[in-house]
This record gives structure tokens, sequence and C-alpha cells, in this order.
């Protein structure tokens, strides 16, 4: 068994290094034959599916995809493709993917063809081979690189949110005649994804059945995995500056003179503005605030009725009511905002951390 499993190791690394792929495909390229069905609902063909990330070539939020280089491994049994070895002198056939699928066709059978069910672009396929054994058994491998669909994501908790990427691989036949069983061994992910702002991890295959191009329920293999973001870059640039902005306007209540205080609240709004265009350029349009929306936000409201509160103080002082101006300046600075920020990011943390 051992030196099986060598010989057919060797076979594929062979194989992977000498197919050449037409650069015009960019599909799957094992569904050209479609014609004869496989399997019976007594005997489903059974097909392992391993599914590995080797690259995140990109994370796009605004568009709720993601691209990446994937290494798909598909294995089944057909006893119509076995053969004699004797007569060939081998144990194995070394095929280019789509030159098994003409064999199969010429003998009567096919190969479980598949879908990417999340496939947003082009397949590129980068290598691809196919090697059978003489005894039916067929290991198919192929590395390429495509956009998938993250419809999964969820921006409550930006951007101390979790999100769901998913790799969903789907038969195009039912599966009362082509079963999948996942192969973890040959799944997950690559040490070197290249990917910097998201930390990706617990990656796990899960099997289902989906409505399938036939109509009917199909088996599905997809790879999950989730990614979360590196926060120290958001204390940095974000909260940090937010805390700096906040104390600026907390220390305003310690100047004397009313008029200066609005000018300093005044440019510190249009630094909230800013802000909040820079933040929402990373994300879509979304029907829902998310963590940082509403801190945000509730920040630009506090500095707008910081500016009301010394406009309505000056009116006072001007008024005669100096000694009335200052009580209320006196319990400003206590009271109302530092325990006006407190209360806010309190409501911000339960509402969209802690609330499931």
């Amino acid at each position: 068994m051992i030196l099986f499993r060598v010989l057919f190791l060797v076979f594929v690394t062979v194989a992977l290094a000498a197919t050449t792929v037409e650069p015009v495909v960019a599909q799957n390229i094992l569904d050209s034959r479609l014609d004869t069905p496989i399997g019976t609902p007594e005997n489903p063909l059974d097909v392992g599916i391993g599914i590995r990330i080797d690259q995140i070539t990109s994370v796009d939020q605004k568009a709720e995809n993601y691209g990446a280089v994937v290494v798909l491994r598909v294995e089944w049994a057909d006893p119509a493709l076995a053969f004699d070895r004797q007569e060939l002198g081998r144990d194995f056939r070394v095929f280019n993917p789509p030159a098994l699928a003409d064999h199969a066709a010429e003998i009567g059978t096919v190969v479980p063809a598949f879908v990417i069910h999340n496939q947003q672009s082009n397949k590129w396929i980068h290598e691809a081979a196919a090697s059978l054994r003489y005894d039916g058994r067929v290991l198919y491998v192929e590395k390429s690189s495509l956009t998938l669909q993250a419809p999964h994501f969820d921006f409550r908790k930006y951007p101390f949110d979790t999100q769901e990427f998913h790799f969903e691989v789907v038969s195009i036949f039912p599966s009362q005649y082509v079963s999948y069983h996942p192969m973890n061994e040959f799944s997950g992910l690559g040490d070197l994804l290249g990917e910097e702002e998201w930390i990706l991890d617990n990656a796990r295959l899960e099997t289902s059945q989906v409505t399938g191009l036939s109509g009917q329920d199909s088996d599905q293999v997809a790879l999950i995995f989730e990614g979360h973001r590196h926060l120290t870059y958001y204390v940095i640039r974000v909260f940090l500056p937010m805390l700096v902005l906040i104390s600026v306007g907390w220390a305003l209540f310690f100047l004397d003179e009313y008029r200066k205080r609005i000018e300093i609240a005044g440019g510190n709004l249009l630094v909230f503005v800013a802000f909040n265009w820079a933040i929402s350029a990373d994300l879509p349009k979304l029907g829902y605030l998310t963590f940082l929306d509403f801190v945000l936000q509730c920040m630009f409201l506090m500095t707008g009725a910081l500016i009301v509160f010394n406009v309505a103080l000056r009116r006072l002082k001007v008024s005669g009511r100096e000694s009335g101006a200052r009580k209320l300046d006196n319990y400003a600075i206590k009271w109302i905002y530092p325990l006006g920020y407190a209360a806010i990011v309190g409501y911000a943390v339960f509402a969209y951390l802690l609330v499931p």
C-alpha cells in the first residue's frame, strides 16, 4: 500500500509538471461530456472532494467578494474506467483532463462534473492533471485562481467583526447519482496566504445538499473559514485620533473665552466629517449602522451640541447672567460631557458587540 501511494503521488506530480493548459480554458474542464448518466439511485458514485486555499489575492468589502488561488482535489472509483495493466505495462495512466473526459465518453461513462457555486469570475486554471489507476480509481487535481462571492459578510460589529468566507463545490448531477464526501486531510488554508489586513483561521469542510443545475438536490462540499481584522491598525489610525478629539472637546471647557471654544469645536466638527467619509469608503452602502458608525455619529452630534452649548453660554454672558453661565459650564465639565461619552460607548458595546 505504501509503494502504491508513492507511485500514485509520483505520477500525479509528473502530470502536474508536464501538463500545459491552453490559455483560453478558463472554466471547469471536466464538464465537457455530460450525455451519459453515471451511478444509480441504488449505488451512487462516491466522490471525495478536497479544497485547499494557497493564497488570498484580495478581499473586496464593498463588492463583498474575495480572490483566491485554490488547489482542488477530486477522487472517485469507476470500474468502467479499469484497464489491463499487463497489457499496458504499468499500473497508471496519466491524462490531460479533457482527454480523460473523451476517454470516459468512448467507453460509455463520464467524469463527475462540478461547479463552483459562489464563483463570480472566470476560473483561470494554472495546472491540471488526472491519474487513472488500473482498477478504475481516478485522482483529478487542479490549481486555479478565481473571484468568489462572500454573501455572508456582516459589518454590524465593524471593526471588531468576524467574517465568514466560503468556497462551495456543487455536483452537477443529482445526489441520487453522485454523492460527495469531504477529504479533510487535503483541505484547509496555506501557510502563506499573502493577506495582511485579515487574520484567517478556523478552516473546516462542511457537506450539505443544495438545488443544483438539474433543479434537483445535489451534494455540496464547502470550505468555510473565518477572518478577523488586525485591531492594531484601527487603534492607531481611528480610535486614538478619536480619543484625542474627545479630549480636545473636553479641554475647551477650561477656556474662558466662549468665542474661541466655538471656533475650535467647529474645526473638530469638520474632522469628524472627514473621518466619516474615510471610513465609509471601505464599506458598501449598508442599510444599517456599524459599531464604528454609531460611535462616530454620536461624536458628531456631541460636537455639534458642544457648539450650540457654548453659543448659549456666550448669550448668557452678554445678557449679564455670567454667574448662571459659569454654573452650567462647571456642571458640563464635571458631569454632562464625560458621562455622555461613557454612556455612548457603553451602549455601543452592549448593543453591537455583546448582543448577538
